[in-house]
């Protein structure tokens, strides 16, 4: 079992994927039996020098945009990713930072989609559905769903991690073929 965490400052959203989604909703109803992984959608590391990790460095040399982990705004929310990364990893389950972004753009999952907007999140939740099929589902669930597909792929073999001297993101290797849904 493979658990995604979108990690708010109010409420963080959970999902939870084997072949198929078990669960979605409020990361405090999460139950985690079952779950040998996770993925965290919040930085787990501050950056050693300026605003930028070296993880970061390297998504952005793939074409990817992102918010600077050192920004002063992502603080609180990092903190609790790492709260929560903590808690799972006193569990025993391997805990990886991922960027839902990230996975999307790599797996061509709407990455042009603005997901704030309503035709934006359908294009994404429509594009998802090709992977994992999913109810209608609020940006930060979805967000979550994508955080468990990105650990459940790399698990299999099929993601890399980018890793710098502080810290790594986990993101899906391109061209990956579809292992849901067949």
């Amino acid at each position: 079992m493979y658990c995604g965490i979108d990690v708010g400052l109010k409420k963080s959203h959970a999902a939870l994927i084997s072949d198929r989604l078990e669960f979605v909703g409020d990361y405090k109803e999460l139950e985690l039996n079952g779950v040998e992984v996770a993925g965290i959608d919040a930085p787990l590391t501050f950056p050693a020098r300026g605003s930028l990790r070296e993880c970061e460095r390297l998504l952005l040399k793939m074409g990817i945009r992102l918010f600077p982990s050192g920004a002063p705004f992502f603080r609180g929310i990092a903190l609790r990713g790492m709260e929560i990364a903590e808690r799972l990893r006193k569990m025993g389950i391997e805990v990886y930072e991922i960027y839902p972004y990230a996975t999307r753009v790599i797996l061509n999952i709407a990455p042009k989609a603005k997901k704030q907007t309503k035709s934006g999140l359908e294009a994404i939740r429509a594009d998802l559905s090709k992977w994992v099929e999913i109810p209608e589902l609020s940006h930060d669930e979805v967000d979550a769903v994508i955080a468990a597909l990105t650990v459940k792929l790399y698990s299999e073999g099929k993601g890399v991690k980018l890793e710098g001297i502080d810290g790594s993101i986990v993101v899906p290797k391109g061209r990956v073929q579809l292992s849901l849904n067949p």
